[in-house]
């Protein structure tokens, strides 16, 4: 008799946050599809605890986000004790391609765009602007970095300095993370470090990613790793929450 099983899989779609929907004062960035460490993680741990599911899928289309969100899924999912793939559709970049390093394995195809392994700070200033017109903002603080960020006035050296050795540490994980989640040479890990941007083929050829393919390669991993032979999809997609309103409509 044929040996039947189970292959859940949970998409990581959008920017990867911590929580569900902090508010941004950004319109663009509060509409830009998102999904959250809460809610994928519970997600994970119910695969865990099914033993009817013998492996897990994650498939990816993200360009990453926050780091200890990206960090605390990554773990997650090294912990599962199940067999993992990383199903890389049109894009992994940054955190997402964290995520996706952590699995056992990573398909992706030619096409797909994967990589940019670093970290940025992205920090408006509006204080030129601001001045324009003739707008003044008076800000009281009780310590040197309390108004650091505030994008009513430019970074101090001091802030600059500080902001530095956070990326410094955050890039400096990350990159220890992927090389030792992905086996990679000291040569490769040079390569990658440049945060540059790799298409499927040429991410294979540096050992980013395992093979070329996609879903169908995807189930077959899963199938070989655990020696099932007819299996059941469980698509965790619909249990994810949804926009609401006209997000809905706009992000489907």
């Amino acid at each position: 008799m044929a040996k039947k099983g189970k292959i859940a899989i949970i998409p990581i779609k959008g920017m990867v946050v911590s929580e569900e929907g902090p508010s941004s004062p950004f319109p663009l960035l509060a509409m830009t599809r998102a999904v959250s460490s809460a809610e994928i993680i519970p997600l994970i741990e119910s695969v865990k605890k099914n033993r009817r599911i013998k492996g897990l899928i994650l498939e990816i289309n993200s360009p990453g986000g926050r780091p200890f969100p990206c960090k605390e899924i990554a773990e997650c999912i090294k912990s599962l004790g199940k067999p993992t793939v990383a199903w890389i559709k049109e894009y992994a970049a940054s955190g997402g391609y964290w995520i996706a390093s952590s699995c056992d394995s990573i398909v992706a195809d030619r096409l797909s765009t994967l990589g940019s392994i670093g970290v940025a700070s992205v920090r408006p200033d509006f204080s030129e602007l601001m001045k324009k017109f003739g707008i003044d903002v008076e800000t009281m603080a009780s310590g040197v970095y309390k108004t650091f960020g505030i994008p009513y006035k430019k970074s101090t050296p001091k802030e600059k300095e500080l902001l530095k050795e956070e990326l410094d540490t955050i890039y400096k994980n990350f990159i220890e993370e992927v090389t030792k989640n992905r086996k990679l040479s000291e040569e490769v890990v040079k390569e990658i470090s440049t945060g540059k941007i790799y298409l499927g083929e040429e991410a294979k050829k540096l050992g980013l990613i395992d093979f070329l393919g996609g879903k169908t390669k995807a189930i077959e991993l899963i199938m070989k790793k655990t020696g099932i032979e007819v299996y059941k999809i469980v698509g965790y997609a619909k249990k994810m929450r949804r926009p609401l309103g006209f997000l809905r409509k706009i992000f489907g």
